[in-house]
Formats: C-alpha cells, sequence, structure tokens
C-alpha cells in the first residue's frame, strides 16, 4: 500500500501536476491522522473496557471483605458481651452484701476477664488498591470517599482495642487480679480460702472491686466502638451491592 502511494506521488510530480499533488498529500496526512484518531479511540475504549472489568472485581471483593468484617464484628461483640456479662454478675453480687463471696465459680469468671479478643480488621482489598493506586479505578466519587473514610476508622478502632487489651487489660487488669487473688479456672479449697483472707483487708478489697469496674467498662466501650462499627460496614456493604 505505501509503495503505491508513493509512485502516485511520483506520477504527479513527473507530470508537472503539483497542486495535484498537493491535495494528495493533504490528504494523506489527513487519512493518517483519522488513523491515528481511530486507533487511539479503538485503544481508550479497550481500556476503558478492561478498566470496568477491574472495577466490577475490585467491587465484588470489597462486598466480601465487608461480608467478612461483619463476622468478625459479630464475634467480637459476643467476647465482649461475655466479659460484660461476668463482669456485672460479680459487682452485682458485691453492691447486694457488700462482701466479695469468693469462691471457685468466682475465681473461674475472674480467670475469663484476664482473657481478650483481638481484633483485626479485613481490608486486603482496599490495601491493594491503594498500594497500586486502583483506588481510582472506582467510577463513583461518593463511593470511594466513602470506603476511605470507612477504613480510616476501621484502622482507628482495631488501634484503639489493641491498645485497651496492651495496656487494661494484659498490664491492668490482668497482672493485677492475680495478686490480689487467685484467679484460674480450677481453684481449690486452699486457694479459695486464702484468697478470702486475702480479701479481708479493705486495700485489696477496694483494689479488687475497681479492676473489675474498670475491665467491665473497659468491653463496655469495645461494645459501643463494635456496634458503631457495625452499622457503618452495613451502610457501605448496602451502598456496594
Amino acid at each position: 500500500m505505501i509503495n503505491i502511494f508513493r509512485k502516485l506521488r511520483q506520477r504527479l510530480l513527473s507530470e508537472n501536476k503539483f497542486t495535484r499533488y498537493l491535495l494528495y498529500s493533504i490528504g494523506e496526512i489527513v487519512l493518517v491522522v483519522i488513523g491515528i484518531l481511530i486507533a487511539l479511540q479503538i485503544n481508550n475504549w479497550n481500556q476503558g473496557r478492561l478498566n470496568a472489568n477491574k472495577e466490577e472485581v475490585y467491587l465484588e471483593n470489597l462486598e466480601r471483605d465487608l461480608e467478612n468484617q461483619l463476622i468478625s464484628i459479630d464475634l467480637q461483640l459476643e467476647y465482649e458481651q461475655k466479659y460484660i456479662t461476668l463482669g456485672t454478675v460479680i459487682l452485682d453480687n458485691y453492691y447486694a452484701s457488700d462482701v466479695i463471696a469468693f469462691d471457685s465459680t468466682l475465681s473461674a469468671s475472674l480467670s475469663v476477664l484476664t482473657e481478650r479478643k483481638t481484633f483485626v480488621r479485613t481490608d486486603p482489598t482496599f490495601e491493594d488498591m491503594l498500594s497500586t493506586g486502583n483506588i481510582g479505578l472506582l467510577r463513583n466519587n461518593g463511593i470511594r470517599n466513602a470506603l476511605i473514610e470507612y477504613y480510616q476508622e476501621l484502622e482507628r478502632v482495631e488501634k484503639v482495642l489493641q491498645n485497651n487489651n496492651t495496656l487494661h487489660t494484659d498490664q491492668g487488669y490482668g497482672n493485677e487480679i492475680t495478686d490480689l487473688v487467685f484467679a484460674g479456672p480450677t481453684a481449690t479449697d486452699r486457694l479459695v480460702n486464702i484468697s478470702i483472707e486475702l480479701l479481708k483487708e479493705p486495700e485489696r478489697e477496694m483494689k479488687f472491686v475497681n479492676l473489675v469496674v474498670k475491665r467491665t467498662h473497659i468491653a463496655v466501650n469495645h461494645v459501643r466502638f463494635m456496634t458503631d462499627l457495625r452499622a457503618k460496614t452495613s451502610e457501605i456493604l448496602e451502598r456496594l451491592r
């Protein structure tokens, strides 16, 4: 094809038909430009189609992550509610009689309260979109901004729970309650009796109650965080569906 155009130009020049040659050259340039524009348009269309497919996959994976996050939140709520129940029973019994009725059941409950549930955010798809710059593939600006805000809040809640568990549950309640009484799942009669004698000291009694109050309040705050986070997770999940 190129050789044909070249021969045609040469024939026009040899026949001294400059005007026709000029018009032909301009037409040839126009055809080349049109060909380039068509090629670019086809390339843009293909790229747009690929991006749309990637966006669809990302949205599906985000939906899956959020569903898994809801499961994680519900499990966290279950654990935190258990801690609240145990702490509330201990405190209600104490307030009803002004006496710590220490026995093997109370010891086991105190042992459970030394535990804590680690909350971990589920965000592999969002992290991938950020690291690769593909967050821009989400064409809906409202959803994109909502996701960014949601995962920022998710990270904040995760850090708050981690700090509370480390500083207040592990280093606070966990270490200090075992310095006051025996807090274990299998308390012998001797260990129960020793704990009863120790708790007759007003300072120990006060510290015991304060520790249980603090441990219960930690769980209450975690339930508040999780309940709010659950609502936000459900809301953004509905927007993706």
